[in-house]
């Protein structure tokens, strides 16, 4: 890399030309998402233990997941959902119940996969906003591999 090519200079330049996969994270995900119900960590835990059914979708990368995720979660980060079908080869059918969670706020990507899963006609999309940020900084278990 040329001296006055600066990192962030080399990251912009190999966007532009489609080098690299633009990064599906944004400073400020939404709170809530029309038509989705958004959870907390209670939530979360009221959801698994009293909706029959529930697929979890975890939307962090592979090496987040592996760190730790939540029990029962299966990994699907959004910029692999292209359609619906990806979501039901998951056990997520546009009725089924179906969490989305990522890192929080900080990181976007279970923003992107509820909005998804909502616009393709999911009727029972929930939203865990906080994500693993509050997860993990109230010390709820995990499991990793």
């Amino acid at each position: 890399m040329p001296q006055n090519l600066t990192r962030r200079g080399a990251l912009s330049i190999a966007l532009a030309f489609g080098l690299l996969a633009a990064p599906a994270l944004h400073a400020d995900a939404p709170e809530s998402i029309p038509g989705a119900t958004t959870v907390n960590a209670d939530g979360v835990i009221e959801l698994i233990m009293n909706t029959p059914g529930v697929v979890i979708l975890d939307n962090r990368r592979e090496a987040d997941y592996a760190a730790g995720h939540i029990e029962g979660a299966v990994r699907l980060i959004d910029t692999d959902i292209t359609g619906p079908e990806v979501l039901a080869a998951r056990g997520a059918h546009s009725d089924t119940p179906v969490l989305f969670y990522c890192n929080g706020l900080s990181c976007g990507r279970a923003a992107n996969a509820a909005q998804m899963a909502l616009d393709w006609g999911y009727s029972n999309v929930h939203y865990y906003a906080l994500g693993m940020s509050e997860w993990n900084s109230l010390g709820l278990p995990v499991v990793s591999h």
